[in-house]
């Protein structure tokens, strides 16, 4: 695209609280961003993380586990692969477990029972083992 093309995209980002705006169509297209965008960290910048972390898969209320059963997942604790580190109380009473991706120690927990959680909210983070 040229000056003249992106002038009024240029015009409507200065409007708005947007800090970055990309648009891509067949191969072709661009990215912008203000002065006030943070910096872009490019994929493998970063070491890869000795953590894992377990997010939810849905939206509901986080209880430990279903009545009647022990609570498997606090800080410190190993866990195995399938463990079931909590349930997801969803519409209607249905149930979903929140499990252990792999065997490990859990790192952290970042939710509490009666939590309300949203989906992709990080849950735990596992430390898995070598």
């Amino acid at each position: 695209m040229n000056s003249e093309q992106l002038r009024p995209v240029v015009d409507w980002l200065k409007t708005t609280d947007l800090v970055e705006v990309a648009f891509r169509k067949d191969g072709k297209g661009f990215a912008l961003s203000t002065p006030d965008a943070a910096p872009r960290v490019s994929e493998g910048a970063l070491p890869p993380s000795r953590f894992l972390s377990v997010a939810s898969e849905g939206v509901g209320v986080f209880q430990w586990g279903e009545p009647g059963k022990a609570r498997q997942a606090e800080d410190g604790s190993s866990v195995a692969e399938g463990a079931v580190l909590g349930v997801l109380v969803c519409g209607a009473g249905a149930s979903k477990p929140v499990k252990a991706p792999a065997a490990g120690r859990v790192a952290k927990c970042f939710a509490e029972a009666g939590q309300a959680v949203e989906y992709g909210q990080p849950l735990f983070l596992l430390e898995p083992r070598p």
